[in-house]
C-alpha cells in the first residue's frame, strides 16, 4: 500500500492513482524530470484537494500585499476551461483585456480587482512566466500551481480547509485529495484557511506534523467583504436586504457561499449551484429568471467569478459578494517576504499547536 494515502481502504484505482502521483513527484524531486526557473522569485499557492479552499482569494491578498511592500507582482494561472491555448495576457495591470472564454473566469476577475498587477494564463507555466517579467513582474504568484512541478519555485504556501483538510481522506475515484498525504512534505509553509468557520482538529495538526515537521503553520480567515455591482461601487447592504434575490454560484464549495451569504445576514429566495468554472447557457439564464420571476426577485448575488460569466447576458443586475483574508499570525509576510530574498534562515512566528 502507498505510504502517503490517508485512508486504509483504498481501491486498486485510487491505490494505483496515488502510487503513480508520489513517483511522479520523487522524479521532479530528483531532477529526473526537468524543471524550470523563471528570472524572477516565484509564490506558489496551491491546495491538495478537489474543492474551495481560498486559492483565489489568497492570491489576491498577495498580490495587494507584495504591492504595498514596493514589489511588482504579477499572476500566473492555468485558466482553467478557458477556450484559447498557449499563453494569453488578461491583464497588463490595466484591468481584463480578454473575456472569461478566453482568460478563464477567474483570471478575469482578479484582473478586473488588481490595477497594477498583470495577469497571464498558459499550460505552460514557464512560458506564461517569461510573459509575465516582459510586463515588468519581479515575483510570480503562481496561482494554483501546487501540482505544477515543471516550475521551480521558491516558496511552495499549502492551503488547506481547515474544515475538511484532507477531503475526506480518499484519493479519486472515492474522494477528493488530488494527491496523497505525502505531499504534505513539499510545502514551505501550510494556512489552514477558513479558521472563522471552525479550528483544525488535533489530528489534522498532527498528520501536518507527521509529514512535514519543519513547515510553519499559520491560519486564516476568509470573510465575506460586502457587495458591489456591475460598475464597481459598492451596495449598501440595507439596500439589497430589503428586497427579494436568487443566488447563483458555479464554484467548488457552494455551501461556502451560502455560508458567507448567511454572514451578511443574506437569504436568497433561492440558491442555484452549478458545477465549478460552470458555463452559462442560455437555458441556465431561463432558469435563474424563471425562479426570480417566481420569487419576486429583482437581484442576482453571486461570486467574483461567475459575475465575470453572467454580467450583460440578463436583464436583472448582477451583484458580486467579495472575499477578503486575514492571516491571524504577525510572522507570515516576514516569512514570505524572507524567502524570496533568499534570506532561508530568516526568524518566524507560526502556529504548531
Amino acid at each position: 500500500m502507498t505510504r502517503g494515502l490517508w485512508s486504509p481502504a483504498l481501491t486498486p484505482v485510487s491505490a494505483l492513482y496515488g502510487a503513480a502521483l508520489e513517483a511522479r513527484a520523487r522524479w521532479y524531486g530528483s531532477g529526473r524530470f526537468a524543471t524550470s526557473r523563471a528570472a524572477c522569485p516565484v509564490v506558489s499557492v496551491g491546495n491538495l484537494t478537489f474543492g474551495g479552499t481560498g486559492k483565489t482569494p489568497f492570491v489576491e491578498f498577495l498580490a495587494r500585499r507584495l504591492r504595498f511592500e514596493g514589489k511588482r507582482p504579477a499572476i500566473l494561472s492555468r485558466g482553467y476551461r478557458r477556450r484559447s491555448t498557449g499563453v494569453v495576457v488578461v491583464s497588463r495591470g490595466e484591468g481584463p483585456v480578454v473575456g472569461p472564454d478566453e482568460g478563464g473566469d477567474e483570471p478575469v476577475a482578479m484582473a478586473k480587482k488588481l490595477p497594477g498587477v498583470p495577469v497571464v494564463v498558459a499550460e505552460r507555466r514557464a512560458d506564461g512566466g517569461r510573459a509575465a517579467i516582459d510586463l515588468g513582474a519581479d515575483v510570480i504568484l503562481l496561482d494554483d500551481g501546487y501540482q505544477h512541478l515543471a516550475l521551480a519555485r521558491d516558496v511552495d504556501l499549502l492551503l488547506l480547509d481547515a474544515a475538511d483538510p484532507f477531503g475526506g481522506g480518499r484519493l479519486p475515484p472515492g474522494g477528493r485529495l488530488r494527491e496523497p498525504l505525502s505531499a504534505l512534505a513539499r510545502a514551505d509553509a501550510i494556512v489552514f484557511t477558513r479558521v472563522n468557520r471552525g479550528n483544525p482538529t488535533p489530528e489534522a495538526r498532527e498528520t501536518v506534523a507527521r509529514w512535514n515537521p519543519g513547515a510553519p503553520v499559520f491560519t486564516a480567515r476568509l470573510r465575506p467583504a460586502g457587495l458591489w455591482d456591475e460598475s464597481g461601487s459598492p451596495v449598501a447592504l440595507s439596500e439589497l436586504a430589503t428586497r427579494r434575490f436568487v443566488a447563483v454560484c458555479g464554484v467548488a464549495n457552494p455551501a461556502g457561499f451560502a455560508a458567507s451569504l448567511a454572514e451578511l445576514e443574506l437569504r436568497p429566495e433561492e440558491l442555484f449551484a452549478f458545477p465549478d468554472h460552470h458555463r452559462y447557457s442560455r437555458r441556465d439564464l431561463a432558469r435563474i429568471r424563471r425562479a426570480a420571476d417566481r420569487t419576486g426577485s429583482v437581484w442576482i448575488v453571486t461570486t467574483e467569478k461567475d459575475a465575470v460569466k453572467l454580467e450583460g447576458r440578463t436583464s436583472l443586475p448582477v451583484v458580486t459578494l467579495r472575499l477578503d483574508v486575514e492571516v491571524a499570525e504577525a510572522g507570515f509576510f516576514p516569512l514570505l517576504l524572507s524567502r524570496i530574498s533568499g534570506e532561508k534562515g530568516s526568524s518566524h512566528t507560526a502556529s504548531r499547536r
